[in-house]
């Protein structure tokens, strides 16, 4: 288990109902899967919603391997024909995510 810094925020500490919570992962699972093309490091990869920052279109997915991916949305209609598009970075773990990035951006975030 991770302490979560700002402005990240675990979907399970969203504070929702949990069909409310349900629904919002499971739009944000199908956005990611509408968007990842052929070429795209999650192709064809489940992928699990299970943090966002909601500052910029960002998010925390959980990989069957228990890596994670942290994903910049571009909320378009299709698949993105860029495979760098989603932005994506894959960590081997939520705690190397943690350290590796979530840490640098409170930081950044804090400092604003």
């Amino acid at each position: 288990m991770i302490h979560w810094l700002d402005p990240w925020v675990a979907v399970a500490d969203f504070g929702w109902p949990a069909d409310r919570t349900a629904t919002y992962q499971n739009d944000w699972e199908l956005q990611l899967k509408r968007e990842v093309g052929p070429s795209h490091v999650l192709f064809e990869r489940p992928a699990k919603l299970i943090a966002r920052r909601f500052d910029k279109d960002d998010a925390l997915f959980l990989l069957p391997d228990d890596s994670v991916a942290e994903v910049h949305l571009t909320w378009s209609r299709g698949v993105e024909p860029d495979p760098q598009w989603p932005e994506t970075d894959i960590f081997e773990s939520l705690e190397a995510w943690a350290n590796q990035s979530m840490a640098m951006q409170h930081r950044d975030w804090a400092a604003d």
